[in-house]
């Protein structure tokens, strides 16, 4: 009896490790996302996904195993774009505007299957120190932001455009992973940890 009484418990215990949680991102908002090689976690492929499995199917007693699919991946984005002005005419036209140049290191998870994020303070952590497994910690830091503003006055040229937008450069790591407890997987998901090592306003001015 004790043994069916220990058994029912301890499914009912793996059913609410293994319960799926949605997956999130930060980066579907973005208007442009450029990478210098590699993919997303939300672009690969069910039959990369399926392979990628295998690396972290393999049982253990307790803990995390993980397979990272590209490393570091460098990457540029533009968040969205605060103004466009344009001059179709025949005289230049004057603006003054003040430009907020910052730079930060943010840190944004994504995460999907069954592996969890938590936010604590402003700060997103996956659950169940996959950070501790994946080594992020060290790499990944989340640190403040310094700013300086700037007063700018430019002239829109005849047959130009001036475009202010917000631009930014970092990292990207991700793969999968699968946890363990007395060899029974609780959990299992994709991960991509992605770095904001500098982002700031640009201004760019282009023929029309």
């Amino acid at each position: 009896m004790r043994k069916i009484i220990f058994c029912l418990l301890f499914f009912s215990v793996f059913w609410l490790f293994s319960n799926p949680a949605h997956a999130k991102t930060n980066y579907q908002t973005f208007e442009s996302l450029e990478l210098e090689s590699g993919e997303l976690l939300a672009d690969f492929s069910s039959a990369n996904l399926k392979k990628y499995y295998q690396k972290v199917d393999s049982r253990k007693f307790m803990g995390w195993r993980t397979y990272t699919v590209h490393k570091n991946m460098k990457v540029s984005y533009v968040t969205e774009t605060l103004f466009s002005y344009y001059n179709d005419g025949y005289t230049p036209i004057k603006y003054s505007y003040k430009l907020d140049s910052k730079t930060s290191t943010k840190l944004k998870l994504t995460a999907t299957g069954s592996i969890g994020i938590k936010t604590q303070n402003t700060k997103q952590n996956f659950k169940n120190n996959l950070d501790g497994a994946l080594k992020l910690t060290a790499e990944y830091q989340t640190t403040g932001d310094t700013s300086e503003t700037y007063s700018v006055s430019l002239e829109v040229d005849p047959g130009t455009q001036v475009d202010l937008y917000i631009y930014g450069e970092g990292v990207i790591t991700n793969g999968v992973a699968a946890n363990y407890l007395f060899w029974i997987r609780t959990h299992r998901g994709g991960f991509e940890a992605f770095a904001v090592t500098t982002q700031y306003q640009r201004l760019e001015k282009k023929k029309i």
